[in-house]
Formats: C-alpha cells, structure tokens, sequence
C-alpha cells in the first residue's frame, strides 16, 4: 500500500470520526458475540484490580507510619492507605473513586507513585483523569486526609516522583518547559511560588528526569527515566548551579543511593550486566576515583538501596528476581530465599529510586502464584510475608529456547494445563515485549488464567531489545538493529511450529506498546505464521510524526532512542523496512486482526491504528476479519480494572474465536 492512500485518516474530522464509530462498532459487537463474555468480564476484573495492585504496590515505613496504594473499601478501585502498624489494613486516604465523584465528568481516576513526607505528615500522589498523559501530583494530610492548596503537574507514571527536603517544606520534581527542555521545579507546601530551573545537558532522548535529595538535604542529583537511569547533574540546593555528575561521554546507566552528603554508591553498566561503585560527589565525573565494591558478575543488576547499615541489590538471574544485601563496604551479608522463577516489577522494571524508607517491602510473583507483599531483613536476608498471594495448581511451565537469524538463543515459556491433550497441535497465545530496556519477566499467569484454562498454550517470550540478559541484549536490537527483534519473534514461533505445540492456523499473537508494533510487524512481515494478532496500544507507524502537544517532545525523544529519528534519512530507510503502515502488501492472505487503542493516547495515536486497520483489511486475501477498537478516555492502557477488564475480554475473546475455542467459565 502506498503511505498516501489512507491519509485521508490522519484527522479527527467529523467523517474520519463517523468512520471510525462504525469501526468501533462493529468490532464490540463482534468481540461480544460468543457465550460467556459476561462471565469473562466478572473473571478478570479481581484479577486485573489484584494486578495492577501488585505492580504498583510499594508499602513505606516513615517516621512510624504505613503508606501504600492499595484498594478501597469495596476491593474494586485504587486507594492510598496510611497506618500505624504494619499488620492493620489501614484507613483510606483517598481512593479513586472518590476523586472521580468529585470531578463529576464519569472519567475514571488513576492513582500512582504516592511519596510521604520524611516526617510522615504529609502525602504526595499522582492522580489522572480518564487516561489523560498527565496528572498532578495532590498534596494530602496523612491524618485528616484534607488536601493542601498544591497541585503539581506531571506525567502519569513513566518513574516522575517527587523528592521531599528532609524537613518535609517541599519536594523536587522533574519537567518540561513549554518548549520541552527538562526541567527542574521546586514545590513548597506552605505557600511560595515554584521556580524552574533549567537542566541543560539532560539527553533529549531521556523522557524523564527523577530527582534524589541527599540525606542531609543540601544536594539534589538528577536522575534520567524511566528506561535508562543516568545520574547526570548534581546542583547545591541552595545555590542550584547544576554540574555534570556522570563522566563526559558516559554510555549506559549510573544510578543508586546516597550513602551521605559526599558519597553516592551506584550501579554502573560500564559492564555489560552492571557493577557496584562508590563515587566521591567531589569527584564524580573521574571514574579514576570511584571504588569498586561489588565487581560484574552473572547476575543483571537491576536496582540498589541503602538501608542503614547495610547495601541491597536487586537483579535478573536468568530471567528470575534475585535480591541480596551487602555492608557499605561491598562484603556480602545475605541472600534472600525467593521462590524459583519470582519476578517483582517494583525492584527490576521501574527500578524506583529509594525514597527513605526505615523498611524494604516489595512484592514478587511467578506464573503460578501471585503478588505476594515481603519485607526484606537485609542482615539475615529473611523474608517476611505481609500478604500472602495466591496460587494456582495444575500449571506446567516450560521453558525453550529458539535460534534467531543470526544464531542468537532466544528464551521463551511455555504454560499449559497439566492434563492438556497435547498429543498435537494446541491453540497458543505468544506474548513479548522486546525493547526500551525493559525486562519482560516470569509474572503471574492472572489475567491469561481462562485461555490456558480453556485448553490454550501460553507462551511467554524474551526477545532482544529488553534488558533480561543485560545491557547488550538490549543494545543488540535497537535503531538500526531492531529487526532482530522481531527475528526472534519468528524464531520463537517456528521453534513452537516445529516442536509440534502449535501450527500456523493455531497460533495467535498479542502484544502492548512497543509489544503492539511487534504485532504490528508479525502481520506484516510474518502473516504466513499467525492465525489471528492483536495489537494493543500499538506503534503502527515509526515516521509518522507525533501530533504537535504537551508531552509530544517527550514521547519523540524516547521513540528516537529506540527506534531512530525518522528525519534521518539513514535512521529512516532502517524504519521503514519494519513499519507496519509502510509494509502492508496487496494480495497477501493476513491473519485475522483487532487492534486495540485509546482515544487519549499521545504515544499510540488513533490515527495510526485507523490507516493499519483499514490498509491491512483492503490488502487482505484471507478472508479473515480486521478490528478496529477505540476506547473513550483511555490513555496508553488502563489502570481502572473495570475498563481493563472488558477491554481485554473483548480482544481475549476474539482470539478464542478465532482459534476455535470455547471459553470454559470458573
């Protein structure tokens, strides 16, 4: 197809919006006609809300008292709880629904990264509105729940947390300016304007910056996010002259803990997998000064946190969650005793920078059992369960490795029901991820629980571009190398093909985000291999430029990192030969299609999803159905697990259809 032929869908004028609620139309109504999509809805709402909760979930102990997100009163929305012993559930702050209620305009309110106050009076939480990219973060009085007059504004999620001073006045948060260079605002709680300070020499490539105050408050260091951590600038916060803190020309990522006013001790991927370094604030940028405590090893180091006396770091071992603790001096003191093949969000994809916790809490989970919430003791490595997850029994877990192109082992599961006939041939689900730097890990079946209970495969895959085996199995398939990517996606699925577990009319694909343009690419490049494929939240088109807005500069300078620049004419040709908008072909039999967008999305636009959509179907000799569903006030995903829940048992039930599979309820 030519990239002019549907650009007629570019805008949001009023045909192009009829067009596209007829699209909308069509695909509900066909989504939601098989038996048991009601029942399926009710299934997955518990466990997207318990999900979502775990990912998120981050207990704080400060100045005696318990701050978490956790869910309200009716365990179907989210909820910020405070409370004075560690055991109690705790009192509702505030919960999303009431804010909702509030606003009055029926949107659902998102809740994320709340950050107490050092001295455990006050709260400061991130809430959006109906999928919107930006939020604020709310100041709250952890006793009366009444809320200060401050409201600062932020991106939802995408690791932008606030940093409290130590005498609690106020905290650091990183931004943009209206022409979006980052910068850097300081926000007092009692009254006071909030004055940017520009932060100059921040890559642009960086879509956020975290700040992290020094125990005794006179510094303030600058910290890129979310996919790559570079502690970069370092200002008196006093004076605030701004300072480079990493090395000139420092590639990789540089981030950690302050162990006091002059000493920062940081992970260093200097080595592919990551070292442990002690860096004198002085003399930061010499790594001739720095020390060496934990030298690179197996394990991929993923996050460090001081906690009093002690060092703890969390990393990949082989794909799992491994948590150990060391003294200040690097000697080793302790590791933890987590089930096999754990995986925990909070330590090892956000990464979250410490924020003065008197406690470690984290959760973790495998693909049988689900979030459970751990408190660590780093001078033992014991684990204390605070709240038990729940299991799942009658689950096989499998894991295989393909061989990409270029001779690469790409590792992959394979989850089944233990008395599956699977004497040929299954209806299988692959999921991936592959890129930004982000680990795709071993995490609870939960919301796939009815397909493979139904009598599907599912198989979860770990494609180069993330960061499972460190630093290079991502830089090897990034920009100009990011077909091998999807190489391995190919890989994984004739490896399933030849293995006998699924055959190309029983294999589907679904993926989310940069997980989407894999789906995008899988119809494009590999249709002969899928029966049906959903991009969800999908990058369809990599040279189309982003609609002109807050956040634009943001989301261009990540996808550049990624992907390349598409003015670029070297970084272009590279693009186009993988971007499904610029690769559908007449004449090709394409598997059958539903993607899945918000209309709130600046990242994952509508519009792209319209062109693919509407190229794909009118390509198409297969016969086969091309969905397009867009969701109203929804940004990139849903955090509302009401909405979550029917958005993916539409998708979910298309696939069953598709694969000719009957759900089978609870």
């Amino acid at each position: 197809m030519t990239t002019d032929a549907y650009a007629w869908l570019n805008e949001d004028t009023a045909e192009v919006l009829a067009w596209q609620e007829q699209q909308v139309s069509a695909a509900t109504a066909a989504a939601r006609d098989f038996p048991g999509f009601a029942e399926l809805v009710e299934e997955l709402k518990p466990l997207l809300a318990g999900q979502l909760a775990g990912v998120l979930a981050d207990r704080r102990l400060v100045a005696g008292r318990w701050f978490w997100l956790g869910q309200d009163e009716a365990g179907t929305g989210q909820a910020i709880r405070v409370a004075e012993a560690r055991d109690s559930p705790g009192r509702v702050l505030v919960a999303a629904a009431a804010l909702t209620a509030e606003r009055g305009d029926g949107r659902a309110t998102s809740l994320i990264y709340p950050e107490p106050s050092p001295d455990g009076r006050l709260l400061a939480v991130n809430a959006a509105a109906g999928g919107d990219p930006f939020g604020r973060f709310l100041v709250l009085d952890a006793e009366t729940g009444e809320r200060l007059p401050v409201a600062a504004p932020a991106m939802q999620g995408n690791m932008v947390r606030p940093a409290w001073l130590p005498d609690s006045s106020g905290f650091y948060l990183g931004g943009r300016s209206a022409e979006g260079a980052h910068e850097l605002r300081f926000f007092p709680v009692h009254g006071g304007e909030s004055v940017p300070r520009a932060l100059p020499g921040v890559p642009p490539t960086s879509l956020s910056v975290v700040p992290q105050v020094s125990p005794g408050g006179s510094r303030v260091l600058v910290v890129t996010a979310p996919h790559e951590h570079l502690a970069t600038l370092i200002a008196d916060t006093g004076s605030g002259a701004f300072r480079p803190f990493a090395p000139a020309g420092f590639h990789g990522e540089l981030y950690g803990d302050w162990v006091d006013e002059d000493t920062y001790v940081a992970i260093s991927t200097d080595t592919p997998r990551g070292r442990v370094v002690r860096i004198p604030v002085a003399t930061s940028t010499d790594p001739d000064t720095w020390v060496e405590l934990i030298p690179a090893g197996d394990l991929v180091l993923r996050s460090l946190y001081r906690l009093g006396g002690h060092l703890v770091v969390t990393a990949l071992n082989d794909v799992s969650l491994d948590v150990r603790s060391y003294s200040l001096d690097g000697t080793p003191v302790a590791r933890a005793a987590l089930p096999a093949a754990s995986a925990s969000f909070a330590l090892t994809v956000f990464s979250r920078l410490p924020t003065g916790s008197a406690a470690l809490t984290f959760t973790a989970s495998s693909f049988t059992s689900s979030d459970t919430m751990y408190e660590l003791d780093p001078a033992t490595g014991a684990l204390e369960v605070l709240e038990p997850g729940a299991s799942l029994s009658g689950i096989t877990v499998e894991q295989h490795f393909a061989t990409s192109a270029d001779g690469t082992r790409v590792p992959y599961f394979v989850l089944a029901k233990a008395d599956l006939d699977r004497s040929g041939p299954r209806p299988t689900l692959v999921n991936a991820y592959g890129g930004f730097n982000i680990p795709k890990l071993p995490t609870f079946l939960g919301s796939m629980t009815p397909f493979v209970r139904s009598g599907g495969v599912y198989v979860h895959a770990n494609l180069r571009g993330g960061s499972e085996y460190g630093r290079e199995w991502y830089e090897s398939a990034r920009r100009e190398h990011k077909q091998r990517t999807f190489d391995d996606l190919r890989a994984v699925a004739e490896d399933l093909v030849s293995r006998g577990v699924a055959t190309p009319e029983t294999l589907a694909f679904q993926g989310s985000s940069n997980g989407g343009l894999l789906a995008g690419v899988a119809v494009t490049q590999q249709p002969e291999l899928w029966r049906v494929v959903v991009p969800t939240m999908p990058v369809l088109d990599v040279l189309a430029p982003l609609a002109e807005g807050p956040g634009t500069a943001m989301i261009r300078a990540v996808y550049e990192k990624d992907y390349g620049n598409p003015a670029d004419p070297v970084d272009a040709a590279a693009m186009a030969g993988y971007s499904p908008c610029q690769n559908i072909r007449a004449g090709v039999r394409y598997p059958a299609v539903f993607v899945v967008v918000g209309n709130s999305d600046i990242s994952c636009p509508p519009s792209q999803a319209r062109r693919f959509v509407a190229g794909v179907r009118d390509a198409s000799r297969s016969g086969r159905e091309v969905f397009l569903r867009v969701w109203t006030a929804v940004g990139h995903g849903s955090m509302d697990a009401g909405v979550g829940a029917e958005m993916q048992a539409e998708w979910l039930g298309f696939v069953l259809r598709e694969l000719g599979m009957s759900f089978v309820p609870r």
